[in-house]
């Protein structure tokens, strides 16, 4: 009789690991550096198909220069004012300013580094699309509503540099 009893708790044991083994499902990472690579990838991938020209830099920055404006360029120090729209790969806005001004890499004041290198790129006048990758962003933190190994969009407007 306690061979029995044995048997059934070891045969219990088996099929109670068989259905927990049998319930896991393999977890995905919602976010990654690899997810986020795959949406740039095809990002690109579908401008090229769209005959979209994109210009990219060393830092992983892709841009789409619509007009370069005046000369000069916006450089270190100038107050700058912008329209702009902050939005996800889906197109999902996260942020807006028909009218935002501030010191261009003020220590005090700074913005995200793939927006401080891709405004450099334009002028008073100038307008671009930029994917800016999370690590020129907010990397594998995320801020506030912005997920981690997030890639983001921005269309700038220049309106004036002082």
């Amino acid at each position: 009789m306690k061979k029995m009893i044995m048997r059934f708790d070891v045969y219990a044991v088996i099929l109670l690991a068989l259905v927990f083994v049998s319930g896991c499902k393999k977890y995905e990472e919602p976010y990654s550096s690899e997810k986020e690579a795959s949406q740039i990838k095809t990002w690109v991938a579908t401008m090229a198909i769209n005959k979209i020209s994109v210009d990219s830099t060393s830092t992983g920055l892709y841009y789409i220069t619509d007009k370069v404006g005046t000369v000069p360029l916006v450089q270190t120090g100038d107050t700058v004012t912008v329209q702009y729209t902050g939005m996800f790969l889906d197109k999902t806005v996260f942020d807006s300013s028909t009218s935002f001004t501030y010191v261009h890499k003020a220590e005090k004041q700074r913005m995200i580094p793939g927006w401080e290198e891709g405004i450099e790129h334009l002028g008073k006048g100038g307008s671009a699309t930029f994917l800016i990758p999370s690590a020129e962003a907010y990397g594998p933190l995320g801020y506030s509503v912005i997920p981690p190994y997030t890639p983001l969009l921005f269309m700038i407007s220049v309106s004036d540099i002082k």
